[in-house]
């Protein structure tokens, strides 16, 4: 039989070192026993080096490639300590998330508290007329809510009424009995019956009533002057003692005169008509229920228009034009 190679060939043993290379572990494991393929392996690899000296370059598996995808289990201390940071540092981050959605969370609450409190320091109790009172809204006036009421007339109507002056009664028998004026039909006109006499001279004789006894229940809600100034000596809210029968549901006011006839002087008449106006809508009235004295009782009382029935009407047609040229 021939020989089945020649010695001068070179032996191929390239099938072993790919096994190796496959089996790492089997391999270190018979390298740590010093076996006779050991040193068959170590030539391999020895001539593995040469062949990467010439040229051929061989790359080897890295053990830890897989701890360092995220596949499998760290194996040393380091890939421990490394995974265990990792774990903490994603428990911190949500931590934080967690911690700024509870601090959005308050912000919005406190300012909506915040809002709500304000809002509720906007709308406050409110004193008026010497008495406090809630928010109302008036009716037949607006949409518009408005604060409180003064002498039982809402706010925001009462502070459009033409310019006076507050100058109220002793509360007394004589003039004003502080009884309340539950309702109002009526408007009533009168003329003071003292020629050449201020508004506040008959406010006077109004008010020294109740000390000279001379005549018991005698006022009005206002009085004008021969110069246009208005008196208010009764509040709104309280009847005050003008027409015998219809204290109880009227307001009344007495205008001063300068002539035996009772005419008015045009600066009484102008506020006249400015306070006849506001109260009628103030009230929810009609030019019609304005009346004189004299058409509850029969007295010639306010003189000059009893005796004079067409100025009578034109006062009552200018109160009306007046309320059309305000709305």
């Amino acid at each position: 039989m021939g020989a089945l190679y020649d010695e001068e060939d070179e032996l191929d043993f390239s099938f072993l070192k790919q096994s190796i290379r496959q089996q790492p572990g089997r391999a270190a494991g018979r390298r740590a026993g010093g076996s006779g393929r050991d040193q068959m392996a170590n030539l391999v690899s020895g001539r593995g080096q040469v062949q990467a000296s010439q040229g051929r370059v061989v790359q080897r598996k890295n053990p830890n490639r897989a701890v360092q995808a995220g596949i499998g289990r760290p194996t040393t201390m380091q890939e421990k300590q490394a995974a265990l940071l990792a774990r903490k540092k994603r428990r911190l981050r949500r931590q934080k998330q967690l911690l700024t959605a509870m601090l959005c969370v308050l912000l919005i609450g406190t300012a909506l508290a915040i809002l709500q409190l304000q809002k509720d320091v906007s709308e406050p109790m409110q004193e008026t007329g010497g008495q406090t009172v809630t928010q109302v809204q008036a009716e037949g006036i607006g949409k518009d809510f408005v604060w409180g009421t003064i002498q039982g007339i809402p706010e925001s109507q009462y502070n459009q009424h033409p310019e006076w002056t507050e100058d109220f009664l002793t509360i007394s028998e004589y003039s004003r009995p502080g009884e309340p004026l539950e309702e109002v039909k009526n408007i009533f006109v009168h003329y003071t019956a003292n020629p050449n006499t201020s508004a506040a001279q008959n406010r006077s004789y109004f008010e020294n009533l109740k000390d000279n006894h001379d005549v018991r229940g005698a006022s009005a809600h206002f009085i004008i002057g021969i110069n246009g100034e208005i008196l208010q000596i009764v509040p709104l809210d309280e009847i005050a003692y003008a027409v015998q029968t219809r204290n109880g549901d009227s307001i009344s006011i007495e205008c001063c005169f300068k002539n035996q006839n009772g005419q008015f002087t045009q600066e009484t008449y102008d506020s006249l008509i400015a306070l006849l106006g506001w109260l009628v809508s103030t009230y929810q009235l009609e030019p019609d229920d304005i009346l004189r004295h004299y058409d509850c009782g029969g007295k010639k009382c306010p003189l000059y228009y009893v005796d004079h029935e067409d100025a009578w009407r034109i006062l009552k047609q200018d109160v009306a034009d007046r309320i059309a040229g305000q709305q």
